[in-house]
């Protein structure tokens, strides 16, 4: 019980933000009784991350090896682990960088045995993919099929089932370009003038390397060469410039979507626009995508309401031009692919080797125009 109500709370809330004592409140527990199986909230969120991760190894563990449909029933096994754990799955996307290395060796063997089972069962049905590319194409469709413990969207179980695992298995015969690296340069450009942005660019730069809660007001002012005091003149706290960080990708979010259909004559091309949008913008801005997809915990309650609504606005346009593209596409169903598209998006531009946009926006597309 202990376990199960901890992974919620860190899922939903992050590490930092999540309190034995409220733990214990879920339990209906005292904090002394909690810390008679657990001696702190470190050895508590491993327990919970070890567990996760067994359930991903238990899924797939009673699939054939090399069976005819071994894909399929991967991806599968793996979207129901998925929907059985909708509000623990946040763990490890927002919470990895907090693990000791004996606990991340024991999860990280788990999610590298699965890959290489998925890349193996992909490769089997295609034999003309090369390393990259299979690479690829299985951190795609794991993506997709963790995407339903990211969001709430609701949907009956057995449609949830078959939208995922369709939808990872359609990018089985997606086409990428030939060359799949990040080959861009990035551009520098010139630094703001005004001393707010500066603070706020720095306090991002932070908090997606340090983590909201490891960097201090001082940090932030030595960073944008200001004293103390001049952070204060410009946010009235740490989590003011945070909730500024959001906001800020919020609206550019918001302004992608009105972008891409300003320039788009179809659903098709609108699809297509707003995916290849979201890539730019992902690309463009990694540090502030990564605060915006792990620090939601450390935001004010009502400020995070008012984000998840605008978010949920976002969805819902995307889902209305998939569900016009597609006829046989509820819009309820639309939901769910949206979030897997975006969620690939996320996951694609954030890792070391990441492609390059052209390959993160074919993916994106075709879960939205096909799968």
């Amino acid at each position: 019980m202990i376990v199960g109500a901890a992974a919620k709370s860190f899922s939903e809330s992050g590490y930092h933000a999540v309190r034995l004592e409220d733990i214990a409140d879920t339990v209906g527990i005292s904090t002394p009784a909690l810390y008679r199986h657990f001696p702190n909230k470190y050895a508590l969120f491993a327990e919970t991350a070890r567990h996760l991760a067994d359930a991903l190894a238990a899924a797939v563990e009673p699939i054939p090896v090399g069976g005819p449909d071994e894909l399929r029933e991967l991806l599968a096994a793996l979207t129901v682990a998925a929907i059985e754990n909708r509000r623990t799955g946040g763990i490890y996307r927002w919470e990895s960088q907090f693990m000791q290395p004996d606990d991340a060796e024991y999860v990280r063997d788990i999610v590298v045995a699965q890959h290489r089972r998925i890349r193996t069962a992909l490769t089997i049905r295609r034999p003309d993919l090369d390393r990259g590319t299979a690479d690829v194409i299985t951190a795609a469709m794991t993506s997709v099929v963790a995407s339903p413990a990211t969001h709430r969207a609701s949907l009956s179980r057995k449609q949830i089932e078959t939208t995922i695992t369709d939808a990872a298995l359609a990018l089985e015969s997606v086409d990428l370009p030939d060359d799949l690296a990040d080959s861009a340069t990035p551009r520098i450009g010139l630094p703001p003038a005004a001393r707010r942005e500066v603070l706020l660019g720095e306090a991002i730069r932070l908090f997606a390397a340090s983590g909201f809660h490891d960097v201090t007001i001082d940090d932030i002012a030595r960073a944008a060469d200001l004293p103390a005091s001049g952070v204060y003149r410009h946010f009235a706290s740490k989590t003011d410039i945070l909730e500024a960080a959001f906001w800020r990708a919020s609206d550019r979010v918001t302004s992608a979507v009105s972008d891409a259909l300003a320039a788009s004559t179809t659903p098709r091309e609108a699809i297509m626009a707003l995916v290849a949008g979201y890539v730019e913008l992902c690309h463009g801005n990694p540090e502030l995508i990564a605060v915006y997809m792990a620090e939601i915990g450390n935001v004010g309650k009502r400020q995070r309401t008012a984000l998840r609504n605008q978010q949920r606005l976002n969805v819902e346009e995307w889902s209305a031009w998939v569900a016009r593209h597609r006829a046989e596409v509820s819009p309820v169903r639309a939901r769910f692919l949206v979030h897997a598209a975006l969620n690939v998006v996320g996951d694609l531009t954030r890792i070391d080797r990441r492609p390059n946009t052209e390959t993160v926006a074919a993916l994106g597309s075709r879960l939205l125009l096909v799968g």
